[in-house]
């Protein structure tokens, strides 16, 4: 049985049940594919001038690396693609950090092949959607609201709700622990998608008869070891 079948199923047992259905989705390389996002200021760092001057060779190096090649770590990036120059290296972080979060890279977020699609047709069969994400409102809020809205995702209904961090300094997990109580009156839980394994234990633990998804895309390294029943989801897209 294909994804889209599972959850068509589901959302009308639940339904039918007498429950309404809660879908928990992440959104930074769960949803969304950060590559993009990630290529995108790594490039807009080399084509400064004094970049261009003090860094020839590992410009040149970036230039030929493509977007599919991104890593999680900017360094691990680097290191792929045979670039080991430490002050390189340091600045074009620092860059990466200044601009990663910040509005004008978030409009031009990409979602992966067939997740648009999914969560639609989890949208239009009752499932109320909860963007659960690590980003926060003051400074990435603008633009996450619109970017979804761009790409497509359901976003201004009753059955759409964000929930982002208040406070961008607070620990993610910590943050999506806390905000699990926001989800729970929404209705029955039936499954949550999430690309890093401690975020959706902490799920997993809250809600032990909803699906789990590990979106096993880019996460932080050395994740745990995932439990049991966590089910490894590579594509949403239909084969």
């Amino acid at each position: 049985m294909s994804l889209f079948e599972t959850f068509q199923r589901r959302i009308e047992e639940t339904r039918t049940g007498g429950e309404q259905p809660v879908i928990i989705f992440d959104l930074d390389d769960t949803l969304i594919d950060c590559r993009h996002r990630k290529h995108r200021v790594i490039h807009d760092f080399i084509k400064q001038s004094h970049v261009k001057e003090s860094f020839a060779l590992e410009c040149q190096l970036v230039e030929r690396m493509s977007w599919e090649n991104v890593q999680y770590r900017v360094l691990d990036t680097l290191a792929q693609e045979g670039i080991r120059n430490q002050l390189f290296g340091e600045q074009l972080f620092n860059f990466w950090r200044q601009n990663y979060f910040t509005y004008p890279y978030l409009v031009d977020d990409k979602p992966f092949p067939g997740a648009l699609e999914f969560v639609r047709h989890c949208h239009d069969l009752g499932a109320t959607l909860v963007y659960l994400t690590g980003r926060d409102i003051p400074g990435m809020g603008q633009g996450t609201f619109e970017a979804m809205r761009r790409m497509g995702f359901p976003s201004d209904d009753a059955r759409v709700h964000y929930i982002l961090k208040e406070d961008p300094d607070i620990n993610d997990l910590e943050f999506k622990v806390l905000a699990l109580n926001k989800v729970e009156p929404l209705g029955r839980v039936i499954a949550a998608f999430e690309n890093e394994l401690p975020n959706l234990h902490a799920m997993a633990e809250r809600f032990p008869d909803a699906a789990m998804y590990w979106r096993k895309t880019l996460y932080m390294p050395n994740p745990p070891e995932p439990l049991p029943h966590i089910q490894v989801l590579l594509h949403f897209k239909e084969t």
